[in-house]
């Protein structure tokens, strides 16, 4: 039977799999369990994996496996002490997690039980290998070759995947799936390790329109066993730290059209992944040199209706829709979008509405522009108030929430920004957007984020104040089509 590793690109980051700490932990009483620098530090590298769900985070896994995304698995069960010297017995990654995730700056992780086992790559055997740490000085090895601080590694969100075949444990070769070449080139791989059958072995749930799976769904894990799962984080997550998986067939998936397809054994699962590589090897790379206009399209998704503007009808009918689905983009200021291009250098408005005088502050004249004020509206902004956000504040901001809440219209969209400069846009869990979001800080202290979707309509400049407030900063966009900006950190 041909094993399938799953690559987790999906977006989704709201639902939890994973119950909270309770007083119920495993605590071993007499453990000799030694002080480590070494399990701090990995801890808190690998607690960068994961939400405040405890949910993994798959713009920073993009291989959707613990070995390759982050540098080793423990071998589980695992004996750990806290700073205020209680001890705790870890059975499972689950169970890390669920640490990593209740852990403070009053109380974390500090000690832990030597010898123990980790699973890690070796790239001159081409398999993942089993080590044994004997003590912390192998511990601190250990780290150094994971050289957590120094990687770098700036990938696109473009989807061309490839492939490198690797050796778990038990001896199984199975094959490691990257959204592209870049990913793997970081992870150390060249062009002569890639396989040539990578489409064949290709499974991204939720991370390619052109398919859904449907929940619930049983697998078979690379150690025998079987797990239902009921919604793409947990299969995400059950699979964090398997190497490879088959399905329990029949399973059911739902197409981009709507269509509910059954599948029946491996090889019907083979044949809708090359249909679904076939549509994705028409891209859209040449409408990038086609002009506009701006085209909105109207579709319902969940019983939802939902218009998105394209910069032009190139990438419209790309995506399937034609002449026939194209309305007036009406209020989405969707006709804005040029402006996104330009740099932050606010200017401000003062117009009378119902009586009231009010002082608007655009991003740059073009925002103002577009919105039909000319150059003799501008007056002087207030200089005396900026934001008290620096570009660090915001960068930070941005990642550590996790997920922003954002309303357009009638509708909540969760926005997740990755710290590889990607953003994606999900609706009720299904992922429907992604771009690329850049800092920047304006002449007068103004400090925006500039987020460019493939979307329009989920593109806008958000600027930041108040980054002390400890209820989170206050956040407006420059697009009137979104009414709300929410954290996850509130």
């Amino acid at each position: 039977m041909k094993n399938f590793k799953l690559f987790l690109l999906s977006f989704a980051l709201i639902a939890s799999v994973f119950t909270s700490c309770t007083n119920d932990e495993p605590v071993i009483e007499d453990q000799n369990i030694d002080e480590s620098a070494s399990i701090t530090t990995s801890l808190s590298e690998l607690r960068l994996q994961f939400n405040n769900q405890g949910n993994m985070i798959p713009t920073e896994n993009p291989t959707g496996n613990i070995v390759f995304d982050f540098c080793f698995d423990f071998v589980y069960p695992i004996n750990l002490s806290y700073n205020n010297g209680t001890t705790v017995a870890v059975e499972s990654l689950e169970d890390l997690v669920q640490v990593l995730i209740n852990s403070t700056d009053d109380l974390y992780i500090n000690g832990i039980a030597f010898p123990f086992d980790v699973e890690t790559y070796n790239d001159d055997s081409d398999a993942i290998e089993v080590v044994t740490i004997n003590n912390e000085e192998e511990f601190e090895d250990l780290l150094e070759d994971c050289d957590f601080d120094e990687f770098d590694c700036e990938c696109d969100d473009e989807y061309d995947p490839v492939c490198v075949e690797i050796e778990a444990p038990n001896g199984e070769v199975f094959l490691m799936t990257y959204p592209n070449e870049c990913y793997a080139e970081c992870d150390g791989f060249t062009e002569d390790d890639f396989s040539e059958n990578c489409e064949e072995d290709y499974n991204c749930p939720g991370g390619i329109e052109c398919f859904t799976f449907n929940f619930p769904l049983s697998i078979i894990t690379d150690d025998g066993t079987t797990l239902e799962v009921n919604s793409q984080e947990e299969l995400d997550n059950a699979l964090y730290n398997s190497y490879y998986f088959d399905f329990v067939y029949p399973i059911t998936v739902t197409l981009d059209n709507g269509d509910v397809v059954t599948i029946n054994n491996e090889e019907e699962f083979e044949d809708i992944l090359e249909d679904c590589f076939d549509e994705y090897d028409d891209d859209c790379e040449e409408c990038a040199n086609t002009a506009g206009p701006v085209v909105c399209v109207e579709y319902e998704e969940n019983g939802q209706v939902i218009i998105i503007p394209f910069p032009n009808a190139c990438y419209a009918e790309c995506e399937g829709f034609t002449q026939e689905d194209f309305v007036d983009c009406g209020d989405t200021g969707s006709e804005c979008l040029e402006c996104l291009e330009e740099e932050i250098n606010p200017v401000c408005v003062e117009y009378e509405e119902n009586g009231q005088v009010f002082v608007t502050t655009f991003p740059n004249a073009c925002y103002a522009e577009c919105e039909g004020f000319s150059a003799e509206d501008f007056i002087e902004c207030d200089v005396n108030n900026p934001s008290n956000c620096s570009e660090e504040d915001v960068e930070g901001q941005l990642v550590e929430c996790q997920f922003w809440t954002v309303t357009i219209g009638d509708q909540e969209y969760t926005y997740v920004f990755g710290s590889d400069g990607t953003v994606t846009v999900s609706l009720a869990n299904d992922p429907i957007a992604s771009g690329t979001w850049e800092v920047s800080a304006s002449p007068v202290g103004e400090v925006g984020v500039s987020v460019n979707t493939d979307s329009g309509n989920f593109s806008s400049v958000w600027l930041f104040f108040d980054c002390d407030n400890p209820e989170g900063p206050e956040v407006v966009s420059t697009a009137s089509w979104i009414l709300d900006i929410s954290s996850g950190c509130e």
